[in-house]
């Protein structure tokens, strides 16, 4: 028997000036066009391969019914050195679309966001916490509530992968992807968003075994060979 998804009031895990900031790639492009061609009609945006980091900034968390609607500043780094800015409004609520911030605290089964039509074109499903799991981290072990999913937009298959950080609601992981044939030259792509720093004290973002970890681990792998080589050397 099926159990619908039961929707609930969210609790914002962010305040005011906390800072998110993020590297978007694609990790996958397959076609006879260029990234992005002209006329390219889709899912993806340059903001997706050409900056070196997308930073989202709370400015503003209003109550609202069924959660909070959070304003957020966006800030885009470009590779070509030019920076720019735009605003985001995420309802923090089963309204939610973009699914950059949930509620806290949420629990396997738990609604995200309801089911909504894109102008009338494509439904997209009730979307619910899938299960959770511990993502490692510099700082130690966080829980992390995962969603997946796919969809079918204009006979495409599309997956996505979305991980929040238990605890803050914020979007720690983000990944989506298809084999597009229905919008003129035919390509297939996958997408990431990951979550490289955050102001939030008492969480360091960068994962185990990565940045300084990394390199105390190469180091620390490197000594011992170093000798040893000098040691086989001398006999």
């Amino acid at each position: 028997m099926a159990i619908p998804a039961m929707a609930q009031d969210m609790t914002v895990g962010v305040s005011v000036d906390d800072w998110f900031k993020y590297k978007n790639r694609v990790t996958r492009w397959e076609s006879e066009e260029p990234f992005l061609w002209e006329g390219y009609m889709g899912p993806l945006t340059l903001a997706d391969n050409q900056t070196n980091f997308i930073l989202y900034t709370v400015t503003d968390i209003t109550p609202v019914e069924g959660g909070a609607n959070v304003t957020f500043t966006i800030t885009y780094d470009w590779e070509n050195g030019s920076v720019t800015e735009g605003t985001l409004v995420e309802p923090v609520s089963t309204a939610n679309q973009n699914l950059l911030l949930i509620g806290t605290d949420m629990e396997s089964g738990d609604m995200v966001s309801d089911t909504y039509s894109f102008f009338g074109m494509m439904d997209y499903p009730v979307r619910t916490i899938n299960s959770t799991i511990d993502r490692e981290y510099a700082s130690g072990t966080r829980e992390t509530n995962v969603c997946e999913y796919t969809v079918d937009i204009f006979g495409t298959l599309y997956d996505y992968v979305y991980q929040w950080d238990k605890a803050t609601g914020i979007r720690v992981y983000y990944e989506s992807g298809g084999d597009v044939a229905g919008f003129g030259t035919p390509y297939n792509y996958t997408v990431t968003s990951e979550l490289l720093e955050t102001s939030v004290t008492e969480w360091t973002v960068i994962p185990e075994f990565t940045g300084v970890v990394m390199l105390s681990l190469l180091i620390a792998i490197t000594i011992p060979i170093v000798i040893h080589k000098r040691k086989t050397l001398k006999y």
